[in-house]
């Protein structure tokens, strides 16, 4: 008979094996997510992957099928997404490039962008193509269309005014009339932060000149009307400076930040082709200057004098604005690290931030903590002040850990955080914050700061410095006097300073909750558990058939036995019965 395991051996194997597997599961689900420097890549590379599949056979992006938000911000779409491409490396020679610029030329030329969103990312999409130089003609007007299109506070509102060919010539000469000749060109140590790694590319406008003449600012404007019709004498760009940012209780001017900020970078990319952009640039600079925040941030819209409250996306918006302002605006007067506006602004963004922890685990959702819009745009300012940290922390390993822990499979992300979010949008801004891709490049060039002086003031403001009071002495005796209104009387020595809040964003994260995969290595035990309880039932079976077959064998011997026997002993009974028989009969006779 052959010899089977017991049942009780199988069993405990099968109970160990699925302990084993149940083990290893929980591991590899517990495994941390990496978010070093090749895991970054690796989210660029499927991230690139992505945008480069979807897009349209026409060369576009998304759902639109032309300009503006009635065919679906075709332009929009397509620039920025292209935008992010050259920036992570494709070449402007792509077939997908080359589609999607044909494309944009053609809706360019052909007057449909009215939009500042669109005309401010088709500049900026143009400018990287070869270094914009078959678009000279197109950035410029398309450039001289914004700046007609500015408002008296200095911003931009949605549309901008369409011009024809000789308005276009028009408010560019008049703009050359009004802007002083361009400062010397100074070398920065600044042209490539590789500290930071920075991505910043080379700028046709940096040739070192000689000392400008004086300008005289009157003449300039005088000559310029020469050139202007009248609807045009009205523009803002026209207007004298101190006309800026008057008060407007009944918001007639329809502008907002996040219009301006496109417009921005725009403008500053289309000074590199002969575009006079200084009058709109000083305009732009003292908007910010008179709207900042009480608490040191930028709102949505325009507040002269500062509302309570910023925004975190704003925030990045002024910033960008003011290290414009540094370059552009002689009035300022002081470097950057030392203005109160630029280290009240980062000390409020700096609280916005969390810290990194090293992993891609367990991240709040993008939308949580500001959005894609706004990471996107605290990359850029902080590359343009070149600064790696904000009050103490990382900025950019922990936006890097909340992207890698919410890209989707197919390289996307999803849930953006802002206003007329898109798959294709989220993607491309989520790959600028990664590559850390400067857009204004000559900006930084211009652009001189101390970065450290500026994180050391920063971190001072977060958190000053605890004030240890001298042992208290007897005072001598003075007259009483009302205390003014705005008076404080001095803390006791022995109070404590007041515990310094943390951020939002720097909360400690939840609890890990338990990941799915655990649960897929729990399933697959449980039928290997289940296959290993058949196996053992069949085995067992048989055995039970193999000892049951001998009996059978022997009892049907011993039933065929028995009938014979039977057989005989009935045969003799006869026997004996017959010769009875024949003795009675004898008898009788």
């Amino acid at each position: 008979m052959r010899s089977v395991i017991p049942a009780g051996r199988w069993l405990a194997a099968a109970v160990a094996v699925a302990y084993l597997v149940s083990l290893g599961g929980r591991a590899a689900a517990q495994a941390p997510k990496p978010a070093d420097r090749q895991a970054i890549d690796m989210a660029i590379d499927k991230g690139v992957k992505y945008l480069r599949e979807s897009q349209n056979p026409v060369g576009s992006w998304g759902k639109g099928t032309g300009a503006g938000p009635g065919k679906g911000w075709g332009v929009g779409y397509t620039s920025l997404a292209c935008v992010a491409l050259i920036e992570c490396g494709v070449p402007v020679t792509d077939p997908g490039i080359v589609k999607a610029a044909k494309a944009v030329r053609g809706f360019a030329d052909a007057g449909e962008l009215v939009d500042t969103y669109e005309i401010s990312l088709a500049i900026l999409f143009l400018d990287r193509l070869n270094g914009g130089k078959n678009d000279r003609t197109r950035i410029q007007y398309l450039a001289a269309r914004l700046m007609a299109g500015q408002s008296m506070n200095g911003g931009w509102t949605y549309k901008v005014p369409k011009l024809t060919g000789p308005e276009t010539v028009s408010t560019l000469a008049a703009l050359r009339k009004m802007s002083p000749p361009p400062p010397p060109f100074v070398p920065s140590s600044r042209d490539r932060p590789g500290a930071l790694g920075l991505c910043i590319k080379a700028s046709d406008d940096v040739v070192p000149r000689a000392p400008p003449p004086a300008f005289d600012a009157d003449k300039g404007r005088a000559d310029a009307m020469k050139f202007t019709t009248p609807v045009m004498r009205g523009w803002a760009v026209f207007q004298p400076p101190g006309l800026v940012a008057a008060t407007d209780p009944e918001k007639k001017i329809a502008d907002c930040n996040s219009n301006t900020h496109f417009a921005i970078v725009a403008v500053w990319a289309a000074r590199k082709y002969d575009v006079p952009v200084e009058p709109t640039l000083t305009l732009l600079a003292k908007r910010f200057r008179v709207s900042q925040a009480r608490d040191g941030g930028w709102a949505y819209n325009f507040v002269k004098g500062g509302g309570p409250n910023g925004t975190r996306s704003m925030t990045c918006v002024g910033l960008l604005a003011l290290a414009i302002g540094h370059v552009v605006d002689p009035e300022v007067g002081v470097p950057p690290e030392k203005d109160p506006k630029v280290v009240n602004g980062f000390a409020w963004l700096s609280k916005q931030i969390g810290a990194p922890t090293g992993t891609a685990d367990n991240k709040p959702p993008v939308k949580n903590i500001g959005g894609l819009y706004y990471m996107w745009a605290m990359e850029r300012i902080a590359v343009v002040y070149d600064v790696g940290k904000l009050d103490k922390k990382d900025w950019y390993q922990w936006g890097a850990e909340v992207l890698l822990c919410h890209q989707k499979d197919d390289g996307s992300w999803a849930d953006g955080g802002y206003h007329g979010e898109h798959e294709v949008l989220n993607t491309a801004f989520a790959l600028l914050f990664l590559k850390r891709a400067n857009l204004t490049p000559d900006l930084s060039r211009r652009f001189t700061i101390d970065p450290s002086a500026l994180t050391a003031k920063v971190s001072e403001t977060v958190a000053p410095p605890v004030f240890v009071p001298d042992p208290p002495q007897q005072p001598e005796p003075i007259a009483l006097a009302p205390m003014p209104h705005d008076y404080a009387p001095p803390p006791p020595p022995k109070a404590a300073p007041a515990p310094v809040a943390q951020p939002a964003a720097a909360a400690v994260s939840p609890p890990p909750k338990e990941s799915s995969s655990t649960w897929l290595w729990i399933v697959l035990g449980l039928v290997l558990l289940l296959v290993l309880g058949l196996v053992l039932f069949f085995l067992l079976r048989k055995k039970g058939d193999e000892e049951e077959k001998p009996k059978k064998k022997k009892k049907k011997k011993g039933v065929k036995s028995g009938g014979k026997t039977e057989k005989v002993e009935t045969a003799a009974k006869a026997k004996v019965k017959a010769k009875s028989k024949d003795d009675d009969d004898e008898d009788d006779d």
